[in-house]
């Protein structure tokens, strides 16, 4: 059973296994865990994230395309600024996940941040139609 691409307010079972041994490996993993954990209060940078975690810059980015395609992570924000230089900006898409051992099988059980329902409708509309772009001009 394929998981929605859409996050919903309720926790969501993970059926797929190929998709459960991802998240239980992502979850083992501690840089994985440093960024998901950085990113749950506070949107950041791959830069912030690696500069506030002690991540190596390669390794942080690494983790990050990780945790995007499995949808623990998800793009803020993408900004742009005055010289051009595209960036994006990163926020945990999961407050919680549960595994369970029970009866011989192994469950993944995750909680999905809480958005405001018009943000959650922004963000598909970006998706829909091209991510969500800011251009950032120097103040001053």
């Amino acid at each position: 059973m394929a998981l929605s691409s859409l996050a919903t307010d309720a926790n969501m079972m993970v059926f797929e296994q190929a998709r459960k041994d991802a998240v239980l490996q992502s979850i083992a993993d501690g840089f994985a865990r440093k960024i998901l954990l950085s990113t749950m209060l506070q949107e950041k940078s791959v830069e912030e994230i690696s500069r506030e975690n002690g991540i190596p810059i390669s390794t942080c980015y690494r983790r990050v395309q990780e945790l995007l395609s499995l949808r623990l992570l998800r793009i803020e924000h993408t900004i742009i600024s005055d010289s051009g230089k595209k960036y994006e900006r990163f926020k945990s898409a999961v407050s919680n996940a549960t595994v369970t051992f029970s009866s011989g099988e192994i469950s993944v059980e995750l909680t999905p941040q809480y958005r405001e329902p018009e943000k959650r409708l922004s963000s598909t509309w970006n998706w829909a139609h091209g991510a969500e772009i800011q251009i950032v001009s120097p103040v001053g």
